[in-house]
Order: structure tokens, then sequence, then C-alpha cells
């Protein structure tokens, strides 16, 4: 897996990689790669130097083994990935270049396709017998907010007729989803949703 695609899983680099006091007074630097086997459960199984006869390979490799990543899910599967991870050691300023964790959004903007897609549970809005004695009739647009459960955690009206607003909140707030999945995880999701009120 390329170390780009590899690195947007990483969550916690649990310690900091410091610069090695004798490497950094040897003026030593460069670039330090590793060979990296990450395990379905998002723990590194292996870190193993490119070149081993780099004085900073080790204190990298040492590192990388404490990373956590995310779990990679292929077909609903967490699998077993192959990568690399890089570093630039600068030995004039001790700096260390190397890859950071992702930090995955709290919450998420899905089309209405994509909702559509993971609803489970769909409870149509009853018609308001005022509206239909009026002949109303027409769009209610809803925002809503999707909890890592799956259930309605808020709803606001965009637009629509009062009576039937409320109708369709009454049924929305009933529905069901999946949880959303971002990179085998449930995370909030924002969407649109379209109530049509015909006669």
């Amino acid at each position: 897996m390329p170390e780009s695609w590899a690195m947007g899983n990483l969550i916690d680099t649990v310690v900091e990689l410091r610069y090695p006091e004798q490497a950094r007074k040897e003026h030593l630097g460069g670039r330090v790669v590793l060979k990296i086997v990450i395990g379905k459960d998002g723990v590194v199984q292996e870190a193993v130097p490119v070149d081993e006869n780099s004085p900073l390979a080790g204190p990298a490799a040492e590192a990388v083994k404490k990373w956590k990543f995310r779990s990679y899910i292929r077909e609903d599967h967490p699998v077993e990935v192959e990568s690399t991870a890089t570093f630039e050691f600068f030995a004039d300023t001790g700096e260390i270049k190397g890859p950071r964790p992702v930090r995955a959004p709290r919450r998420l903007r899905v089309s209405s396709g994509v909702a559509e897609g993971i609803l489970i549970r769909r409870i149509e809005p009853v018609y308001p017998p005022e509206a239909r004695a009026d002949h109303l009739q027409g769009e209610v647009i809803l925002t809503a907010i999707i909890s890592t459960t799956g259930g309605i955690a808020q709803l606001k009206v965009l637009s629509g007729h009062p009576l039937l607003a409320e109708a369709s909140r009454d049924a929305v707030q009933q529905w069901k989803y999946k949880p959303y999945l971002l990179n085998g995880e449930p995370i909030e999701v924002e969407t649109t949703i379209k109530i049509v009120f015909r006669l």
C-alpha cells in the first residue's frame, strides 16, 4: 500500500521520536525508510529499516512499533497491510520530519443519495388533515445529523409549509440508519432529506 494511503489511517504515534544525541553531535542526518506491516487490529507488527547501517534507523523503528492505526477495511473485513514510513533527520536543527497522526473528522457531510443507501427504517409522514383539507402540497427540506449509532441526533427544517414540516419532522425523527463507517469506525454524518407531499 502506498505510504500516503497507509498514513491516512495513523491515529497515534504514542511516543515522540527523538533525535539520537550522539548522531546529532556527529552531524548525522538524512532519510530513513522503514518497511512496516500493520496488523488487522491496527497495531504495527514489523518495522524494518531498508538501510540497517544507518544509526538513525534503530530509534525510528522502535518508535514506529508503538504506533496505532485504524484498522484497514476491505470488503467489510479488517486486513493486514504492508507499507513504508519515511523520516527526514536534520542534524543542524534537530528536526525530524515524518508521518503525523491524521485526526478523523468528527462529522462528515454526505449526499442525500449516500444517506438513503444506509437507511434501514423509514417511517412515512402522516398527511395532516388540515393540510389535506386546504389542498396543501409540496416539498419539505430538512437537514439531519445521523449519530454514530444510526439514529437521528438533530433535525432542522430548511423549507416547507409549517404543517407539512411538522409532519415530516415527526416521521423522520423515527428513521434509523446503518452507522456510517469511515476507515472502519462509525462517524456522525450530516445530510439533507426531502419529503414530498402530493394529494
